[in-house]
């Protein structure tokens, strides 16, 4: 969780944390930001989503959320 941090911004953060992983080890994660809107149930549906395409198109990626939902 990153408030008050642009989607770019919170992608790049995420970029250099996979850079540190320790031992070789690998994740993905999913972005997701809240339009004014959406209730947090789905805003945090929208990221996992978004992380379990991550891992579909190869592993070790950020995604964006893209949903109308968000």
């Amino acid at each position: 969780m990153l408030p008050n941090t642009a989607v770019r911004d919170a992608e790049a953060v995420l970029k250099r944390l996979q850079g540190v992983t320790p031992l070789g080890q690998t994740f993905s994660a999913g972005i997701a930001a809240w339009d004014g809107v959406a209730l947090h149930e789905e805003l945090i549906q929208a990221a996992d989503d978004a992380m379990y395409r991550a891992k579909r198109h190869g592993r070790n990626r950020v995604e964006r959320a893209w949903s109308s939902a968000i």
